[in-house]
């Protein structure tokens, strides 16, 4: 086994096809199935189910999948560090609620590529638990996501502190928040968001129900939704200053407890700090 055979193996996982995987990686069918099946007759396993639509990972294959990513993971990081240049370069890939992607990181990446331009950034949206398992999967180098983390095996450094608020439409005449919450229907991102989670514990904290509860998958449609009267959110003050000085929408402060959120930068305790991750961590400072 080498790490061809990784290669090969991870990426008929990922077509669940042994053609579609040799189109991909200019190879022979025949060579991606010789080795393939090289592999699990060394491993004395099957990796793959056959039938006649393609392949799919058994009990097993799972298994090497999961560790053949950590493999490949280390070997390309002692390639970087090993390597005579001191100029970052590469992939760096980034993670991040959407919020602060929208509002903190078009500044910070700018700045970053036009110190790093050798450096390839992928940036990446999505809720905190997601990217939390995403960072755990060694499927991103960095997230920001909202504290609190406290996983054993995630190192995390602050990097944003957000001020908390609830959002309704301008309309609403009244100054007391409980009025707002009580019966309304909430605006929110999928499972996972720590900010849906922030609402939900201030909804049952106040003993307040939700009419209803809509999903939306992007910040702009809940900031759309909020400012259209469909209902009301809980987002970052600083996501919703234009809208807030502009008149469209209101803010309402939460109870001091609940009113600040930081945004932690997370990655892999035992994940060796590349150039180009360390250079993204000293902008934060």
């Amino acid at each position: 086994m080498d790490l061809d055979d990784i290669k090969v193996f991870r990426e008929v996982a990922l077509q669940g096809s042994m053609t579609q995987a040799a189109e991909t990686l200019g190879y022979a069918q025949s060579s991606v199935t010789a080795r393939i099946r090289k592999l699990e007759a060394n491993l004395k396993v099957n990796l793959f189910y056959r039938n006649a639509k393609g392949v799919q990972l058994t009990p097993s294959g799972q298994i090497f999948l999961e560790y053949g990513l950590k493999f490949t993971q280390l070997t390309e990081e002692l390639y970087r560090i090993l390597s005579p240049s001191e100029v970052p370069s590469g992939l760096l890939r980034i993670g991040s609620m959407e919020t602060t992607a929208a509002i903190r990181l078009p500044a910070l990446l700018k700045k970053y590529h036009s110190l790093y331009d050798k450096v390839e950034l992928a940036l990446q949206t999505g809720p905190t638990e997601c990217l939390i398992n995403q960072v755990l999967n060694y499927e991103l180098d960095l997230a920001f996501v909202a504290a609190p983390v406290n996983h054993p095996e995630i190192a995390e450094i602050d990097s944003f502190s957000e001020e908390m608020v609830l959002v309704a439409e301008k309309k609403e005449n009244t100054q007391d928040i409980l009025d707002i919450v009580r019966n309304r229907t909430i605006l929110v991102f999928r499972l996972g968001c720590s900010y849906r989670s922030l609402l939900e514990r201030y909804l049952l904290e106040s003993n307040s129900i939700p009419l209803r509860r809509f999903e939306f998958g992007s910040l702009e449609a809940i900031i759309g939704g909020v400012s259209a009267g469909i209902g009301i959110s809980l987002l970052p003050r600083s996501v919703v200053e234009d809208k807030l000085q502009s008149g469209i929408l209101v803010a309402y402060d939460l109870p001091p407890h609940l009113r600040n959120c930081t945004t932690m930068l997370i990655q892999r305790k035992d994940v060796i700090q590349t150039a180009a991750m360390a250079n993204l961590v000293d902008l934060l400072y």
